[in-house]
């Protein structure tokens, strides 16, 4: 059977540089928002952030190292996202994240973590689309 008909009709209907640059900015605001929320005067981070990092009891790193790669990853990633570069890196570090959200921090939230975590597999598979800076690179390289 062949298929290379229908997967032409689906890519004009909603092509790929709309859904890559729409899961890219969906979720810019809630990754900043909350990056700023936890976040204090360079390199640190609310005390509140720390003490919540210390329950979480992730192996590797301590509560405070923990906090900081999760505060200020996350906006790094918010930034990247924003304006398209390293796109399925950054899919595969959200990844990475819902794995240990799911695992370690909060198992009970494992909706939010599936939702979450297909669009960073949208992200790693497929790219930020054409209206990236990935997109443009690849482009130029054609």
């Amino acid at each position: 059977m062949d298929t290379t008909g229908q997967s032409a009709r689906a890519e004009r209907f909603l092509p790929d540089w709309i859904v890559g640059g729409a899961i890219r900015l969906a979720l810019v605001p809630g990754l900043w928002a909350w990056g700023r929320a936890n976040a204090d005067i360079w390199p640190a981070v609310m005390p509140d952030t720390i003490a919540a990092a210390a329950i979480w009891n992730i192996p590797v790193f301590s509560a405070s190292q923990t906090a900081q790669i999760a505060v200020w990853g996350a906006q790094l990633i918010a930034f990247l996202l924003l304006v398209g570069f390293l796109t399925r890196l950054v899919g595969f570090t959200l990844l990475i994240a819902c794995a240990i959200y799911a695992f370690w921090v909060m198992p009970e939230a494992w909706t939010s973590v599936a939702v979450m975590a297909a669009a960073g597999f949208y992200l790693f598979a497929r790219g930020g689309g054409a209206l990236s800076v990935d997109g443009a690179i690849v482009a130029t390289l054609r």
